[in-house]
């Protein structure tokens, strides 16, 4: 057993904040020294404990949601649960479900689905002021809301349950949180809750129609007959409607706006800005897609798709200084560098050309996170993009040009594979430094909050100056255990987004056009209902 890592980091002015399992955990980025901690609701010891009752099953719809059966409200960790209640039937499950009588057959088209048995946070993100703190715990679908006080102490104001569970989050400079769902909707919802609920919309009773025939203008024995039994119809019909309930009105007690939606599952979102002060929702699905959406309230309007990623896009991020610029990375062996408002590839870098020095057994790439940089000593039109892979225990690093080419590739080796990163700004005084969240599950006594100082080497490269530590001993021995397999369930989700053939090889083979290859073909998109041509780019290694 070991204790459960940290994975979820965000830095806003000159506090960190770190999620580990269901706890958001403030320390100081000036001396390193923990602060305060919030604790999730659903946070308590191992249900390995035998002290803890029995967790509930869950049972998969036909849509892949979760519902409950019973029980406890967590998952259980062993498969040993399905026997017991199959000795507890006596055997009634058993069978192709062709029984009559109750507690007989089973439910066909139905599987029994495991949710995560933890609370984890799983999204951290703050207004640009560092007022407020946003964080998503994804096992119950909640967005939780705090108050910063600027110094490390956080301030519970509200927690709001989604439809769906939440897979990317952003706050718009207008206090709209903007928040994406693994069924591929988009919503918006507001900061600060309304202290007026919204009015549920009011639940219409179905009309039943009497016939306008009657004894009075029916003589034939056929038609009177007939008659008679539409007024037994209707009659039941005004008796099912009198017992029957009325349905549960499923209206959040919140505001809740529905913006846009894709057909996939929706992984990644950032909002933009053009030059001309227009601002977009930028969203990415597993289906490879980038799609463009102008911001509320025409965020129905799709102005663009940037075509060429031949798997999962998991990763979005826009460079610092570089507001007409998009770098975008999951699962093919590139990054892409995007011209996002003409929807046009500029270029794209191997990723596991690199990776292969690292692991030279990888043979594909998974990338968790994205992150910018610009250093205080580099020139001011040189921004920097920072990528982590799962399972590949090194940090990626580029340098993105004003001509936008990805140029001095290097990688910053670690001691375990890293779950999170986040940059700290730096100053002419102060160089900016790296905060990692990893996994030493190889080895238990490492450190899974580990910092950096950064500096560019004379090449242009970033490189690693010195280590920074943060004092977080306490909380060590106060975290919950898991067992490595646990914890891989629990914070490895990105390469299961990797689509798999009927021969199990991965899907998509097509590479997007270069520069000085020709003008792109014609891309078709499904979901665009359009054809979308990839302009001509230039592959960096």
């Amino acid at each position: 057993m070991i204790k459960i890592p940290y994975n979820r980091l965000h830095t806003r002015g000159k506090i960190l904040f770190a999620a580990r399992s269901g706890r958001i955990h403030t320390f100081s980025l000036t001396t390193g020294k923990h602060i305060s901690t919030w604790q999730h609701p659903d946070h308590k010891p191992s249900p390995n404990d035998a002290s803890e009752p029995p967790a509930k099953r869950q049972r998969c719809d036909d849509d892949g949601d979760v519902d409950a059966t019973g029980g406890d409200e967590d998952a259980p960790l062993a498969g040993n649960q399905d026997e017991a209640e199959e000795k507890k039937q006596g055997g009634k499950r058993k069978g192709k479900g062709k029984g009559k009588g109750k507690g007989k057959g089973k439910v066909e088209g139905r599987s029994v689905a495991r949710v995560p048995d933890r609370a984890v946070v799983t999204h951290l993100t703050s207004t640009v002021d560092g007022r407020y703190l946003v964080a998503v715990s994804g096992h119950d679908k909640i967005i939780w809301v705090f108050e910063h006080d600027g110094q490390g102490v956080l301030t519970q104001l509200s927690q709001r349950t989604m439809p769906k569970r939440p897979s990317a989050i952003a706050i718009a400079p207008d206090s709209q949180i903007i928040s994406g769902d693994k069924f591929g909707d988009v919503y918006s919802l507001p900061l600060i809750p309304s202290t007026t609920p919204p009015q549920p919309t009011p639940q219409q009773t179905p009309t039943i129609k009497k016939p306008a025939a009657s004894s009075l203008t029916v003589h034939s024995k056929r038609n009177l007959e007939a008659l008679k039994n539409q007024a037994k119809q209707l009659e039941l019909q005004q008796q099912r409607v009198s017992d029957s309930e009325a349905p549960a009105d499923t209206t959040p007690a919140f505001e809740l706006t529905l913006l846009l939606g894709h057909v996939s599952m929706l992984t990644a979102l950032v909002l933009v800005e053009s030059l001309e002060g227009r601002r977009y929702i930028v969203t990415a699905d597993r289906d490879e897609h980038i799609r463009i959406s102008r911001y509320a309230p025409q965020s129905h309007v799709i102005e663009a798709f940037c075509l060429g990623h031949t798997n999962f896009v998991n990763a979005l991020v826009v460079p610092d200084g570089r507001h007409d610029v998009l770098v975008s990375g999951g699962g093919d062996e590139d990054l892409f560098v995007w011209d996002w408002k003409s929807a046009r590839l500029l270029t794209k870098t191997s990723i596991l050309s690199i990776a292969r020095e690292i692991a030279p057994e990888t043979t594909k790439v998974a990338v968790s996170a994205l992150s910018t940089l610009r250093c205080p000593s580099s020139s001011e039109d040189d921004a920097y993009i920072l990528a982590i892979c799962e399972d590949i225990p090194a940090i990626f690093t580029w340098q993105l040009t004003k001509a936008n080419k990805l140029t001095r590739p290097g990688a910053i080796q670690l001691a375990a594979a890293p779950l999170d990163l986040c940059v700290v700004p730096g100053s002419e005084e102060d160089p900016p430094r790296l905060v990692v969240a990893v996994n030493p599950d190889s080895s238990p006594a490492g450190k899974s909050l580990q910092a950096f100082r950064l500096t560019v080497n004379d090449d242009g490269r970033l490189a690693v100056d010195s280590e920074f530590v943060f004092s977080d001993d306490r909380l060590e021995a106060d975290e919950l255990d898991a067992t490595p397999a646990e914890i891989r369930q629990l914070l490895y989700t990105v390469e299961s987004l990797r689509k798999q053939t009927s021969g199990g090889e991965d899907e998509g083979s097509a590479d997007a056009k270069v520069e000085g290859e020709g003008e792109g073909e014609a891309s078709g998109s499904a979901e665009a209902g359009a054809d979308a041509a990839t302009a001509g780019v230039t592959s960096e290694t």
